[in-house]
């Protein structure tokens, strides 16, 4: 009696430490969890004040001089309205361009037709790039996307790297013609070529390293096995051996997915094309958004033409490369200076032109896809609710 008696004491003391133990792991959970909204927030208010410093501070530069007539600049931009209807061209053209290059890779590497979901990764991907640092959301978005949308595993993760690389190829091709070309001085400073060139190479590093890797992975491993090896020095990474395994995985997953993109001539030259139509009209919205200010573009010796428009093209590329190495999401903040430290110049002579160009160029190249990508991603929900709740009242009753 008295080792029954024990015996159910021992249990059920195991079972209290085991109720602690499971107790105490949730509790590290949550305080992990915690801890990383907590850091979330900080990073979300941290961004959004540095966007709104940077908007008032060109705001209160611009418009702070007496001879600042707002009427003047509303009535520019009226006259202009086409100039306007131009910038919703070139934005919605970046949006079909980019549609087509995803449409073109699924069709090619799973023969279903899927426009609809193409066009929703495209703008998503754009989305969730500008609302995370350095674009890191983006990719993995339209990875977990195609894969809940009907597109094979394989496919689904080797179609947004193959865009990316796509895409950020043909843009270093379009910055190094810039470069060849160059750019007048007075308009881009040495100090900001010199940047540009160091972040081209930086644009183009993370894309072209997975590449080679998937052609050369035993050369990926050396790399991950000599990266881990300093992090554990530095004691910062505590388990190298794990880490070493998830990044030759990683690297193994990579080799299969981009062998699917790089087999196929067609998806590489179709997708090369869509790439840099994209990127051209991306970088020909500060044209027309100059435009809007033909008084002050002539007053400096700038009329409108093909000659111009080739030449804003390519100090845009210049702004682009220059502002790469910027962490925050979709690079606001140096973005916006950047442009506006450059194009005031030959704004000046119109009081306040230089920040209202600045805001309807962002707008176009920025805050429409953070816009638009909202506005799908709530349509998605509501689609997504509506089809849970047809599936419910489809379900037979359960019988008493």
């Amino acid at each position: 009696m008295n080792r029954y008696a024990d015996k159910k004491v021992e249990t059920k003391n195991q079972t209290q430490q085991q109720e602690q133990s499971a107790q105490s792991d949730a509790n590290v959970v949550q305080i992990a969890s915690d801890k990383k909204k907590v850091w979330k927030i900080v990073g979300t208010t941290a961004f959004v004040a540095i966007i709104v410093a940077i908007i008032v501070y060109t705001a209160v530069k611009d418009f702070s001089g007496e001879d600042v007539d707002i009427g003047r600049i509303f009535q520019l931009i009226s006259s202009r309205w086409y100039y306007l209807l131009a910038l919703f061209g070139l934005f919605f053209a970046t949006i079909i361009f980019e549609t087509l290059k995803l449409f073109f890779m699924i069709h090619k590497t799973t023969g279903k037709c899927m426009l609809g979901t193409a066009f929703n990764c495209a703008v998503l991907g754009k989305f969730y790039d500008y609302v995370t640092p350095l674009g890191s959301g983006g990719q993995p978005f339209q990875i977990y996307y195609l894969a809940k949308h009907g597109v094979d595993g394989g496919p689904a993760g080797a179609i947004p790297i193959g865009s990316l690389f796509l895409t950020q190829f043909s843009f270093v091709v379009c910055a190094i013609v810039s470069f060849c070309v160059g750019v007048p001085r007075e308009i881009v400073p040495l100090s900001i070529q010199i940047v540009a060139y160091f972040g081209a190479v930086f644009y183009i590093a993370v894309p072209l390293f997975l590449v080679v890797f998937s052609f050369f992975p035993k050369a990926g491993y050396k790399v991950i096995a000599w990266g881990v090896n300093i992090l554990a020095k530095l004691k910062i990474c505590k388990n190298p051996d794990r880490w070493k395994e998830k990044g030759n995985r990683a690297i193994d997953n990579n080799k299969k997915n981009m062998a699917i993109i790089f087999k196929s001539k067609r998806i590489l030259i179709v997708g090369t094309v869509f790439a840099l139509l994209y990127n051209i009209a991306q970088c020909s919205l500060p044209y027309f958004a100059l435009l809007l200010f033909p008084d002050a573009l002539a007053e400096y010796g700038w009329t409108p033409s093909w000659q111009l428009w080739f030449d804003v093209t390519r100090i845009t590329f210049f702004v682009y490369c220059a502002i790469t190495f910027i962490p925050t999401p979709g690079n606001s903040g140096a973005a916006d200076g950047t442009f506006y430290g450059l194009f005031r110049k030959v704004l000046v002579t119109v009081a306040g032109a230089g920040f209202t160009c600045m805001m309807v160029w962002r707008i176009f190249s920025y805050y429409s896809y953070l816009l638009l990508g909202a506005l799908i991603l709530v349509c998605i929900k509501i689609n997504d609710k509506r089809r849970k709740r047809k599936l419910n009242d489809n379900l037979p009753l359960k019988s008493k």
